[in-house]
């Protein structure tokens, strides 16, 4: 499986269509944080806690569960949020089972069916979500949200879907939200969290096509739910796709 090699400042795109270790932005800057960034633990998952824009653990700020990628760690995807001002509680979690130099969130087949590919999701889902629980009554909390890129923004997606209760918002980064797991229109009454979808319109790994189907298979069960496409960029966050989820985490 190719290696990909990280562009400053922006998550590199690979040139073959098969999965590889998500890629994440490298940056010689200090983390923003007001205090030195932990490790917890959170429902038998690691967690790396981090503060920014001066919050401190007494502040009743918003928590961002921030799922990395496909070979990814939680160290090296915080690269993400660099120059992050805002106060916030930043909750960089880490999949459970390694792969190359990090970790997968769930074992991958390149010809996995969608009801395979939906199993992993949902079975990773399920402890996210218990983390998230965990997390939100650990320390004050105005709102919770959830972000993700690629295997995490295919995470950020189901959570919405799956436990629509937690989060006030979630942004998924170059992922899909595969048919199995679409929801169904439930009480109109009820609180879902606003989705919006950041992705590369050329990224040949998770292709936007499906993601726009998942979009509206939210929009359809009563979401507030958008796709943002990026052209030109592939499976990757472009500087402006950061920019746009730095404005939608401010917002």
């Amino acid at each position: 499986m190719r290696r990909w090699l990280p562009l400053l400042a922006v998550l590199a795109v690979g040139c073959d269509d098969r999965p590889a270790p998500s890629p994440t932005p490298k940056t010689t800057s200090k983390a923003p944080t007001s205090l030195a960034p932990s490790w917890q633990e959170a429902a038998g998952l690691r967690v790396l806690v981090r503060y920014t824009g001066g919050a401190k653990p007494t502040d009743a700020v918003l928590l961002i569960v921030a799922l990395h990628g496909l070979g990814d760690r939680p160290e090296s995807f915080a690269g993400l949020f660099s120059g992050y001002s805002q106060p916030a509680r930043l909750a960089l979690i880490s999949a459970p089972k390694p792969f190359a130099d990090g970790f997968s969130w769930f074992d991958y087949r390149d010809d996995a069916s969608a009801d395979e590919l939906s199993a992993g999701i949902r079975a990773a889902a399920v402890g996210v979500a218990r983390a998230t629980e965990v997390l939100s009554k650990r320390a004050p909390t105005s709102k919770v949200v959830v972000t993700g890129f690629s295997q995490g923004g295919m995470l950020s997606f189901a959570l919405a879907a799956l436990r629509p209760e937690l989060y006030s918002a979630a942004y998924p980064l170059g992922g899909t939200l595969p048919r199995p797991l679409w929801p169904l229109r439930g009480d109109a009454a009820r609180k879902l969290p606003i989705v919006i979808a950041l992705h590369g319109e050329d990224d040949p790994r998770v292709p936007i096509g499906p993601a726009r189907l998942g979009v509206q298979a939210l929009r359809d069960a009563g979401y507030h739910a958008e796709l943002r496409g990026f052209a030109g960029v592939g499976h990757g966050v472009s500087p402006l796709m950061r920019r746009e989820l730095w404005a939608l985490l401010g917002s």
